[in-house]
């Protein structure tokens, strides 16, 4: 059963206009060295997937590492990159910990599920991994421009605290309030949320990219705690029950005006 601990599901009201800057799905294992240095043990996995993300771009992550000589560069590995047509619709990242599936625009959560259930069907079938480190879904939406300015009719009060434009203080403009909030459930798993306002070029995760006008975020990132056995069945339903709780808090955050302003399909 699902659990609530935000309240009851609500149904999803798809949004054709979603302030959504990311959705990640990722699930983690163990390390496998050979992904990061073999590019033929890599092509089974693009072959399986390869008609869906038809175009792959592998990516050599650089690190640091801070000793006594200070920072020095630090060549992290290789990940590989497979995207569709279009690079903001849908991409699989591959790494030797992890696979992930990511969209910068989204509509409905079935979309996920479904493709999520393609991949990790694909990665099974290769690499027959038997551990899962980490299973997590990640989403993150940004307020800006007009919709910024009344920011008061599309989120409810006792989330916006200091950050609303209905709090006064004087001549006092707020340039920066966020909220940094983890819930941790019964089920081995957390549930972290933070959002608030920013200036124009902050963030406050090296992976959001700013937003080159003040805006509201809301991140929403919920995950196990602990190591799990490697079963598709049990990943899909632990997916599926992240989605569903990150979006009944989603709910619970927004108006019905917020809905409306992003194109609610009721």
């Amino acid at each position: 059963m699902t659990m609530t601990p935000f309240g009851p599901s609500v149904d999803e009201v798809p949004l054709t206009r979603a302030p959504l800057v990311n959705v990640i799905a990722q699930v983690r294992f163990p390390a496998v060295m050979k992904i990061e240095a073999d590019s033929g043990f890599v092509a089974t996995f693009q072959e399986a997937i390869r008609k869906d993300y038809p175009i792959l771009r592998p990516e050599r992550q650089l690190g640091v590492m801070i000793g006594p000589g200070g920072v020095q560069p630090q060549d992290a590995g290789t990940i590989w990159r497979f995207e569709t047509k279009d690079p903001d619709a849908w991409q699989v990242t591959l790494a030797p910990t992890f696979v992930s599936l990511s969209a910068k625009r989204y509509t409905r959560r079935s979309d996920l599920l479904a493709r999520l259930t393609v991949v990790l069907h694909a990665l099974e079938g290769w690499l027959h991994p038997t551990v899962c480190d980490r299973i997590g879904v990640r989403y993150v939406d940004r307020v800006a421009g007009e919709q910024l300015g009344r920011l008061g009719d599309l989120v409810r009060p006792e989330i916006l605290g200091v950050a609303g434009e209905g709090i006064s203080l004087g001549s006092v403009e707020v340039v920066h309030a966020l909220s940094d909030t983890l819930f941790r459930l019964d089920d081995a798993s957390e549930l972290r949320g933070r959002w608030g306002r920013l200036p124009a070029g902050a963030t406050y995760d090296p992976g959001i990219e700013p937003a080159r006008e003040p805006s509201w975020v809301l991140d929403l990132d919920h995950y196990t705690a602990q190591p799990e056995d490697f079963d598709l069945a049990s990943i899909g339903g632990r997916i599926a029950e992240f989605c569903d709780r990150i979006y009944t808090f989603f709910r619970s955050v927004v108006t019905d005006a917020f809905l409306d302003e992003f194109g609610a399909e009721r």
